[in-house]
């Protein structure tokens, strides 16, 4: 008998370590009923137990219950016949078996276990904790509001300053956030290491920390957390509540991603209560996105169809129905489906709480549009639109072009006083010369004469209408856009000075504004700017002292002129162009800027003010100036929320990125931190590739924060998510620095293998940067700290699980490590000629696909520079060899070292055939460039110079030639 028993356990030690599945509970199955043949007690309920873990870990979970059951009935009518060990393993399983989760579990059975458990762990000896926790845990799924309160009022007694899970979520369902996060503190802190957290922890504080404000935690703790439960099936309550944070926080791409990963889930799983999890977090996320008008957008879903918003959102709602019914069922009451149903129609606490992870739906894209007082309204009637305009013009609002362009439109065919008829074609003019500055220099003949006739047309309604001034200002514009044209210099710097002396001349008689003066002057400022670009004279000295003389004048007589908002205005206006002549990251330019956006802010235009204050940040940014930096930026922020109309977001992005950068650099991460966060949100409002591009920056910007103040875990999930995309972009540096930084977060968190194959995969990039060599080598030795995680580790790991462009990227990685270590070319060279055969390989079996030939020829690009450079080393070491040297290598040296005079011809011999090897490689590659088509044809040139060099060293030096 002791022979079939030690048989029977020995099986199960083997089945306690299969592959989870039905193969595996069978196994678990029949090895049961072996050991109840036996009559050994503590056989058997080690069979049970493998039974109950079989079950556990595969679809059929629901069945561990009945065989926990059998167990504890065995144990009830003698726990003297299973020993100590045996009694303690098993009622230890109680804490961590509950049938609550399983809808087919009798309700009556979960209660006759708990209210013999007590008793049973007493005769264990073990604390009674595990009894209250789930006597706690039926009340409160059941929804038992004073039973709950009451064993919460026990707890003290019970476990003294233990967290617990559960505990916490009642509080927070009660409405009870900071209790539950005081509760929950030891395991946030890290000093509390329970099965299954600090994830479980995490995932249930986010939605409180939102609620109280702490907005910077909850990001954190979404990053931490999901890292720990993606992909795992058993994570899936937790999975749920990261998708509930990203629902209610403006985060739906990010939520979508997530609920994508776990999709398979939706329609099945071992666990129903956190099945049900996961649905109730999908249906609020699909309702977001279905509020937002994205109900036919495609999304990912489990295995079938093809899925949109609307239609998965309707066939989760339905299993979330289905199975909460269950539960009510079998519980006798709706708690389970009432709390289903509240928490699937949240409403969202965050319109966007940043991540540092890029994540925004094209059709949800938040541009930011200041809005201010002012903005104009609907004018239906003829009679009020030329007054409205007029507004809107005097006070610089934005949309003064649009209001006078509708006017122009309405004013056709009617009659209109000469006043107007000048205004009207004075706005026409400016708005066909602003077409013409966007175009740029030498614009098409027709476009010019349009503008010019308009500005003509002005002139002379103005002239008629008595106010000659106003005419001079339009001629002063004529000029301006005349410089724009093909050869018109001349004839725009005589109109430009003509405007100027009449301007003048009527200031002298009391017949022209200071505003209409400034106007001038401006303008005849801006015709020299542009004479002088177009004749490529680069002069900024003499255009900048145009714009500081108008802007003198004009602040001179803002200080006495009831025309000052005006005056202002264009005294920035002309400090703008003074401010574009000067240097750029110079002091000067720097009180220009100040001193335009100033006026601007003088003038009642804060959204003027805006671009000056950006562009001020930016110089500040550049010369290292980070407080003032900061300050301008926050002035800028503030000109937007009394703005009038929108900003570039880019604009905005571009100089937070900057402060981000900066901050990096003088090691302040916390001010990094915020600046990386918020420059990502205003170039997610844009849709510009290139502005999704510099999200990606900002966003590895915070990464880099992350490792800075140790925050391994919220970098790494940072990189994560940009990884994908940073792979696609041309060049190879950015691709670098988020190796590096994933390699930086992995070390810190003790991953050392996979730090350092990030290394491996990010050094072996800069192939055509053939200086890497020791930097890699340095890298990877600080990475692999641990010897059995070093490099060979790394490298076995990544060439057993690598493509064949991942293990040629491998071998340069390593050929480039060995040529640093040793000297020794040739050896580099092997490793290159092997990555080169598996490339060619991957590639003739891609010709046949159609598939991966850019990428496999640019593989090949990236080896082949280097094997010829190598080759050509090589061949250079062996002309350098001395005779000692050259008999060792060639095989021929004597024991004696008598000295051999025919060395010499088989060096010259070998050299020549290592340096034909050279050219015929050379040649050889060139060739295949041709092959590859259009786009290579400077690769094929860069072939070609190395075999002429090639074919140089192989003649030899040669006599000149006269």
């Amino acid at each position: 008998m002791s022979a079939l028993v030690n048989e029977i356990r020995q099986e199960l030690a083997q089945v306690a370590t299969a592959p989870a599945g039905r193969a595996r509970s069978s196994r678990a199955e029949a090895l049961v009923d072996r050991a109840r043949a036996t009559a050994d007690a503590p056989l058997l309920l080690n069979a049970m137990a493998t039974l109950m873990s079989a079950y556990d870990r595969s679809d059929e979970r629901g069945r561990m219950f009945e065989v926990f059951d059998q167990a504890l009935r065995l144990w009830d009518e003698d726990p003297s016949l299973f020993g100590d060990r045996a009694s303690t393993r098993l009622v230890g399983e109680f804490e961590w078996i509950s049938g609550l989760d399983h809808p087919e579990v009798p309700l009556a059975s979960i209660e006759r276990w708990a209210g013999g458990m007590e008793r049973r762990r007493a005769l264990a000896g073990l604390p009674r904790r595990t009894v209250r926790a789930q006597e706690f845990l039926l009340a409160t799924h059941l929804g038992d509001h004073v039973r709950a309160e009451e064993l919460i009022r026990q707890w003290p007694a019970v476990d003294p300053g233990r967290p617990d899970t559960a505990l916490g979520a009642w509080h927070v369902r009660q409405g009870r956030d900071a209790e539950a996060l005081r509760i929950w503190e030891a395991v946030l802190a890290g000093s509390d290491d329970c099965a299954g957290e600090p994830a479980r922890v995490l995932a249930h504080s986010l939605l409180p920390l939102v609620r109280l404000g702490r907005s910077d935690q909850a990001r954190a703790h979404h990053l931490r957390g999901y890292r720990l439960v993606r992909g795992k099936g058993q994570g899936l309550e937790e999975i749920g509540h990261h998708i509930e944070f990203c629902a209610l926080t403006g985060n739906e791409t990010r939520g979508l991603d997530i609920l994508g990963r776990h999709a398979v889930h939706l329609d099945g799983g071992s666990n129903p209560a956190k099945r049900l999890s996961l649905l109730e977090s999908a249906v609020l996320l699909l309702r977001r996105l279905a509020a937002l008008g994205l109900g036919a957008e495609p999304v990912p879903g489990p295995p079938g169809p093809a899925w949109t918003v609307d239609a998965l959102l309707l066939h989760c709602d339905r299993e979330r129905g289905t199975l909460s019914a269950q539960f009510d069922r079998r519980n006798g009451n709706t708690a389970v489906s009432d709390r289903s149903r509240a928490r699937s129609e949240q409403q969202p606490l965050l319109e966007r709480l940043p991540l540092g992870i890029r994540g925004v739906l094209p059709a949800l894209a938040r541009a930011t549009v200041p809005g201010g007082e002012g903005q104009p309204g609907p004018v239906r009637d003829f009679g009020q639109l030329p007054a409205e305009a007029r507004r809107l013009r005097d006070s610089g609002h934005p949309d003064s072009r649009a209001a006078w362009s509708v006017l122009d439109q309405e004013a056709a065919g009617r009659p209109v006083d000469d006043c107007l008829r000048a205004e009207l074609a004075a706005q026409r003019g400016l708005r066909l010369a602003e077409e013409i500055v966007q175009v740029g220099i030498w614009p098409s003949d027709e476009d010019l004469a349009a503008a010019m006739d308009a500005f003509e047309e002005a002139a002379e309604a103005f002239r008629a209408s008595g106010e000659p001034a106003e005419a001079a200002v339009n001629r002063a514009h004529a000029a301006l856009t005349l410089a724009y044209g093909h050869e018109r210099g001349e004839e725009a710097f005589a109109l430009a000075d003509e405007a100027e002396r009449a301007v003048r001349a009527l200031a002298e008689a009391g017949s022209a504004t200071p505003r209409q003066v400034t106007a001038v002057l401006l303008a005849r400022g801006r015709t020299a700017a542009v004479v002088r670009s177009v004749r490529d004279v680069h002069s900024p000295g003499e255009a900048e002292q145009f714009f500081t003389d108008a802007a003198a004048y004009a602040e001179a007589a803002a200080r006495t002129d009831e025309e000052s908002p005006e005056l202002r205005s264009l005294a920035a206006q002309a400090q703008r162009a003074a401010a574009d002549c000067a240097f750029p990251n110079s002091g000067r330019r720097v009180v220009l800027l100040r001193a335009c956006s100033d006026n601007y802010l003088l003038a009642g235009r804060p959204w003027d003010a805006v671009e000056p204050l950006l562009e001020l940040a930016r110089e500040l940014a550049g010369l290292r100036e980070r407080p003032a930096a900061e300050a301008a930026a926050a002035a800028a922020y503030e000109a937007m929320e009394h703005g009038a109309g929108p900003v570039d977001p880019e604009s905005v992005g571009n100089v937070y990125l900057l402060l981000a950068r900066l901050a990096l650099e003088s090691a302040a991460y916390e001010d990094t931190t915020r600046h990386a966060l918020r420059a990502g949100l205003w170039y997610e409002a844009c849709a510009q590739e290139q502005a999704s591009r510099k999200a990606a920056l900002a966003y590895l910007a915070l990464a880099e924060a992350h490792c800075g103040t140790g925050r391994y875990e919220e970098a790494a999930e940072v990189v994560r998510a940009l990884l994908p995309d940073v792979r696609n972009w041309p060049g190879s540096e950015h691709l670098l620095r988020a190796r590096e930084v994933f390699g930086r977060s992995l070390r810190g968190l003790g991953e050392h293998p996979t730090a350092a194959q990030q290394l491996v995969e990010g050094a072996e990039r800069l192939s055509w940067v053939y200086v890497c060599g020791p930097y890699y080598a340095a890298g990877l030795r600080e990475t692999a700290e641990a010897p059995e995680t070093g490099p060979e580790a790394a490298y076995q790991e990544a060439w057993e699980n690598g493509s064949a462009v991942d293990r040629a990227g491998l071998l340069r990685s390593r050929a480039r490590q060995s040529e640093a270590a040793d000297g020794h070319p040739g050896h580099a060279a092997s490793m290159l000629a092997k990555a080169q055969s598996l490339l060619e390989e991957a590639l003739a079996e891609a010709e046949g696909r159609g598939e991966q030939l850019e990428e496999l020829r640019g593989e090949l690009a990236n080896t082949w520079q280097p094997l010829g450079e190598f080759l050509a080393a090589e061949a250079e070491e062996l002309a350098g060899m001395d005779a000692a040297r050259f008999q060792v290598m060639d095989g021929t040296c004597e024991i004696d070292w008598l000295e051999d005079t025919s060395y010499e011809p088989r060096k010259t011999a070998a050299v020549r055939e290592a340096r034909e090897e050279v050219l015929a490689f050379h040649l050889r590659i060139a060739d295949r460039f041709a092959s590859f088509g259009p786009g290579w044809e400077e690769y094929r040139a860069g072939a070609l110079s190395a075999a002429a060099e090639a074919e140089l060293k192989l003649r030899g030096p040669q006599p000149p030639t006269r």
